[in-house]
């Protein structure tokens, strides 16, 4: 079980001393403490300073030895050639976990020699001390012992709980993605920020998080693998139950110099990373926004039978572009059947079209477009998920429209209040979200207008998958019906 491994208490710590914590907000020691207080933490805090009394409202000690308990966990943000010292003084307290946040070990490059990290894993050997880092951010834990709280920090938003977790060797992608949750329909439960891997790497994180019942999806960002060949071996456990979504940074000149004054990575061959991830059965993208779609759609629950996608749609254009982009990507639009088509024909508009795509050129019969024409796909047996496109919502539109005396005094506009129109969604979304579950079809939604405008955050608030432009959602699902294969092979 996951709470038997050590990394369970990097995240579940009881008590906790910071190196480096001041009253400064704009400081990376103190933004560090301010998202410990916002998370909830209700465990002991012990900030750590020569000078100071008090650190955000905690009292401040001048050493470790003067702390009244052995910390669960220490977290160190001070420069480099100040840490092997204390790190020898945690070790003589009985600290056995600390993350480092610093940097300036192995990414320094050049003439610059710089022996720090041997120096702090060989005193971390001698007292038995794990240790995440040095040049990370640290940890998250949305799913904390007590129900009530989360560990956090280095997130600053509040983000709702998800079984979608993290494990990642640059800092940044693992926080700076949370900037905007209202547009991010896509919750954490996790996150590992491992940074030089000098003493707890990727690997330890897929251990733990294989067993970890808050961990349903797995996301990695990766300069480099140290341990390959347990890599390969934990991932072709995990995959065929977790699906794992993977960024790996390398392989160009300009990335692998990068790399080096990052985190001190030596890059290889990106052909032979991919070859890796496509035998281990992990999803990989070379793009952020991709990794976040895949997640998202992942979340849901919901994984394709196959590679049969239906298109519904209320302009031609979008259904084309749709049908071209996914079968470049390995999808099949299939043309239906003699017998479904003629089921369509029966419901849809003179001027309709009903081979796959499903063009009802820009009809607005809601219920149908909504609902029947989905749960009839579904039925039919004949295809494994949809995209739809064109569920627009007029309110914001209507509004500028009335802005205008000569509009306003002659057209005859529907409005409806919101709370009608939140009535409309749901009556509109929750019979397609059961059918969803019920025939195991995924169907992704597709608003051009704004994705956070009042009809898309109805839609969104009653379980759609939406985008806001149609190439996303092909692009993304095409490499989730890739993982069905693998996993269905395996």
């Amino acid at each position: 079980m996951s709470e038997n491994h050590f990394l369970h208490g990097f995240l579940n710590p009881k008590s906790i001393a910071i190196y480096g914590a001041n009253n400064k907000g704009s400081s990376l020691a103190g933004l560090q403490l301010m998202n410990l207080i916002k998370s909830g933490f209700n465990g002991n805090v012990y900030p750590i300073h020569l000078k100071l009394d008090s650190v955000m409202g905690f009292k401040a000690y001048n050493k470790i030895i003067d702390v009244p308990e052995i910390p669960d966990l220490v977290v160190i943000v001070l420069p480099a050639k100040l840490v092997p010292q204390v790190f020898k003084e945690c070790g003589e307290k009985g600290v056995k976990k600390i993350i480092l946040i610093s940097g300036g070990f192995r990414e320094l490059i050049g003439d610059r020699k710089n022996t720090i990290t041997k120096e702090i894993n060989n005193i971390a050997k001698e007292f038995g001390i794990r240790f995440i880092g040095p040049n990370c951010l640290g940890v998250f834990n949305n799913w904390g012992e007590d129900q009530n709280q989360s560990f956090n920090i280095f997130i600053w938003e509040n983000l709702k709980r998800s079984k979608f977790s993290i494990a990642s060797q640059s800092g940044t992608l693992s926080s700076h993605i949370w900037f905007d949750p209202p547009n991010l329909d896509l919750g954490l439960s996790r996150s590992l920020s491992v940074g030089n891997e000098a003493n707890i790497d990727i690997v330890d994180c897929l251990e733990y998080y294989k067993d970890d019942k808050y961990t349903e999806i797995i996301g990695l960002y990766l300069e480099e693998i140290k341990r390959g060949k347990k890599f390969l071996e934990l991932a072709k456990q995990i995959t065929p139950k977790k699906p794992i979504v993977a960024i790996y940074v390398g392989g160009t000149k300009a990335g692998n110099r990068a790399l080096q004054s990052h985190t001190g990575s030596l890059a290889g061959n990106s052909r032979i990373y991919k070859g890796v991830f496509k035998e281990a059965g992990i999803i990989t993208t070379d793009y952020v926004q991709e990794f976040l779609d895949i997640a998202v759609v992942l979340s849901k629950g919901i994984l394709p039978k196959g590679k049969r996608l239906g298109i519904i749609t209320n302009s031609g254009g979008p259904g084309a572009m749709i049908a071209n982009n996914a079968e470049k990507h390995g999808l099949v639009v299939p043309e239906f059947s003699e017998s479904l088509q003629l089921e369509l024909k029966d419901v849809l508009p003179p001027t309709a079209s009903y081979k796959n795509p499903v063009d009802c050129t820009f009809d607005m019969n809601l219920p149908y477009f909504y609902v029947k024409l989905p749960e009839i796909l579904m039925k039919s047996g004949e295809i494994d998920v949809i995209v739809q496109y064109g569920v627009f919502g007029w309110e914001e539109a209507l509004g500028e429209y009335l802005k205008y005396d000569q509009i306003a005094q002659n057209a005859e506009f529907q409005q409806q209040p919101d709370e009608v129109l939140n009535k409309l969604a749901q009556k509109l979304l929750q019979p397609t979200m059961a059918n969803s579950q019920k025939y195991t079809i995924p169907i992704l939604y597709v608003n051009p207008m704004n994705f956070n405008s009042s009809w898309s955050k109805k839609l969104r608030k009653n379980g759609a998958t939406l985008f806001k432009l149609w190439d996303r959602p092909v692009n993304c699902i095409a490499k989730i019906c890739e993982y069905v294969e693998y996993r269905r092979n395996h």
